[in-house]
């Protein structure tokens, strides 16, 4: 089944452009910018997730990305993530200590969750942290056991790698110290190659960003005014929040027709004054599973969640009532520990996503008891895990970001049949809008001529502006910023989002353009959120003599 799943996730990546929602609105756009430039700089831009983010997925995939002059192999980097778990996996649940019966069948069922087949034919950049956060583990194990500093010095390369890809894995620096002490010995044997590794390690991490961040916008995480909603200040709300969404995530099945209807009906069960409180202090919270799994917002899946929770149910009822504390007792403890602080601190929707690299050292204070030896051996539970597997085939094969079915004709088909049902026009929706989702903008492009350099964009909806960029490497996109009217349009051509403009009192949009000599020369009707509807965009041409 993983080989089947490493298949589809292959021919979904080969056969798509990549539409990651993150990817599309500030991963791929950045790089573009720091290309046109031919330097990192801080970019003008009202999406400011696109200057203060981790940079450690695109240092990686930027190589591929010129040398192909296409976004359409950076996939790949995902897959190959992908394929290292299993090996990986094992490797580092025998150094902590876990059966090599219990490691085996667990390195073939964690990767069949969600989040992680999700991301195999994606460009999203959470799967690549977990290879690296595994990696770290296993090298700084393996360098107290071989007494091989160059181990050691490969653990400090993978943990600021960890970090490197997004500041959400600070947190794992707990367990990856816990992991690192006992091999602590191994400093001083190669004081001057480990001395160059650890300044590497902090050059791969997060660190060079948090510096950037703190001079370009005064604070190390780079939203000093929490713009964003991302930062809770109350350590409680942040639990509850995190912890409602990491459960209903956790348990998504494959395909839940009537999630919203179902989520509204469930979050009217709790008191108002709960959800009241709950949403001011932690305003991006998302109680709304989607009718599949998607890439941006997927758990391990409901299939691992019940093999892990009957194999910790037979824990608690059979399990030796003795606590060995050995490294990999710490190290999972350690891992909770970092849960609770990335819970108290972060307010993201998306919280069983964004704790991908979390995951496989979660699981340990259950894979660790004596028990699971037997359990995996039960046919009940090897039954359990054939089906999580078919279940996260299933999730493959439906996503709408890359469908292995003709989602998209189907659903055309039964509303044309059914046109006064709410569920088969949204489904319609929803897999239209991800087919045209990697080329947002492009209905645009043919109004601007091929041999246009430079193209403005005045959207503050913060809409994916890789369309306007093509052909990469040849063509400028510059972010337009501040109220329309106070600015002189000093670019030829302009893409607008005619809703999210706001004009100067007693302007209309046409009288601004014929005060700067600006034309209309082509609108398009575009949908850039399943949820947001369609919006009017206008491409507009400035007579030259205008511009200063």
């Amino acid at each position: 089944m993983f080989a089947v799943t490493a298949a589809l996730a292959l021919l979904g990546g080969a056969l798509y452009s990549p539409n990651n929602y993150d990817a599309l609105w500030y991963r791929l756009p950045r790089m573009l910018h720091w290309w046109a430039a031919s330097r990192w700089h801080w970019i003008v831009t009202p999406w400011q997730p696109m200057n203060r983010s981790g940079t450690g997925f695109e240092w990686l995939t930027a190589p591929l990305l010129i040398l192909t002059h296409s976004s359409r192999l950076l996939f790949l980097f995902s897959i190959a993530s992908f394929l290292l778990l299993p090996g990986l996996l094992f490797q580092t649940f025998t150094l902590l200590g876990v059966s090599r019966r219990v490691a085996w069948a667990w390195m073939w069922l964690l990767p069949m969750g969600y989040c992680f087949v999700m991301e195999a034919g994606s460009i999203g950049n959470d799967l690549a942290a977990v290879p690296y956060a595994l990696a770290g583990i296993a090298f700084f194990l393996l360098a107290r056991k071989r007494q091989s500093p160059a181990d050691f010095r490969l653990g400090l390369l993978a943990a600021g790698l960890t970090t490197g890809v997004k500041a959400a894995n600070l947190p794992l620096l707990l367990p990856l110290v816990c992991a690192a002490w006992p091999a602590r010995f191994l400093w001083r044997r190669e004081l001057a190659r480990n001395s160059a590794a650890f300044v590497l390690a902090l050059l791969v991490s997060f660190l060079p960003m948090a510096i950037l961040n703190q001079h370009y916008a005064g604070d190390w995480a780079g939203d000093p005014n929490n713009s964003e909603k991302m930062t809770i200040k109350s350590p409680m709300i942040g639990f509850l929040g995190n912890g409602i969404q990491l459960t209903e995530q956790t348990l998504m099945p494959p395909l839940f027709p009537l999630s919203y209807r179902v989520c509204d009906d469930a979050w009217s069960l709790f008191p108002e004054s709960f959800r009241g409180r709950l949403q001011a202090g932690f305003p991006d919270f998302d109680w709304h599973l989607r009718e599949l799994p998607q890439e941006e917002a997927a758990g391990l899946g409901l299939g691992i969640a019940l093999a892990a929770g009957a194999g910790m149910v037979l824990a608690l009822r059979h399990g030796k009532r003795r606590f060995a504390l050995g490294i990999g007792m710490v190290i999972g403890l350690g891992s909770w520990a970092a849960l609770a602080a990335y819970s108290a601190k972060i307010g993201a929707p998306a919280t069983g996503r964004l704790l991908a690299a979390y995951y496989p050292f979660l699981l340990l204070p259950v894979l660790l008891d004596p028990t699971q030896r037997d359990v995996v051996r039960r046919r009940w539970w090897n039954r359990l895990a054939v089906a999580a597997g078919i279940s996260a085939i299933i999730a493959v094969v439906l996503t709408p970001s890359r469908p292995l079915w003709p989602g998209k004709t189907f659903f055309a088909w039964l509303a044309a049949k059914f046109p006064d049902s709410a569920e088969i026009a949204r489904a319609e929706t929803t897999y239209s809008v991800y087919s045209e989702r990697s080329e947002m903008l492009a209905p645009l492009c043919k109004y601007i001529p091929s041999e246009a350099r430079t193209v403005g964009l005045y959207d503050l909806d913060n809409a994916s502006e890789v369309s306007l960029w093509h052909p990469f490497g040849s063509r400028k996109v510059v972010r337009v910023t501040g109220p329309a009217g106070r600015w002189k349009p000093s670019l030829e051509w302009l893409v607008v989002d005619n809703a999210s403009v706001k004009w100067p009192s007693g302007d209309s949009f046409n009288q601004w353009l014929s005060k700067n000599g600006g034309t209309i020369v082509g609108q398009e009707s575009i949908t850039a959120k399943v949820g947001g509807g369609p919006q009017q965009w206008s491409v507009v041409h400035f007579n030259p003599r205008f511009a200063p």
